[in-house]
């Protein structure tokens, strides 16, 4: 004798119906777009705080945590994912390309709208549409 999903569940599963799996699925649509939809204000904010802290204007102190590294041996395992990695792998560019850039302002904006505008964030990374 095979059980089938109902009868191990003890539920009578005869009742889902085509609407209501359309209605989970739209549920779930919405979701994963509000998902992206935010990561993508995040990398906007992210990039644009980026340039912001590479032109001197929030201050020295904020440059020197950026791009300061600490002194010492780190335990054994995956290396710890950095605040620069997603920047960098956003624009395909080398932190000090990026640096460049971002002096100029007007440069950077245009270059953070080409970056963002064709595309979209998928599990923390951009991804074109």
């Amino acid at each position: 004798m095979t059980l089938t999903y109902s009868d191990q569940i003890g539920r009578n599963t005869s009742k889902i119906t085509p609407r209501l799996i359309s209605i989970v699925f739209s549920v779930c649509r919405d979701h994963i777009g509000l998902e992206r939809e935010l990561m993508g204000k995040v990398a906007r904010m992210k990039l644009h705080y980026f340039g912001h802290v590479t032109r001197g204007s929030a201050g020295n102190l904020a440059l020197t945590v950026l791009e300061g590294s600490i002194h010492g041996l780190r335990h054994q395992g995956r290396p710890k994912r950095q605040w620069m990695d997603d920047i960098e792998e956003w624009s395909g560019c080398r932190y000090i390309q990026l640096k460049e850039m971002s002096q100029d302002r007007e440069q950077w904006r245009r270059k953070t709208i080409d970056l963002l505008s064709p595309t979209v964030i998928d599990d923390g990374r951009l991804v074109s549409e």
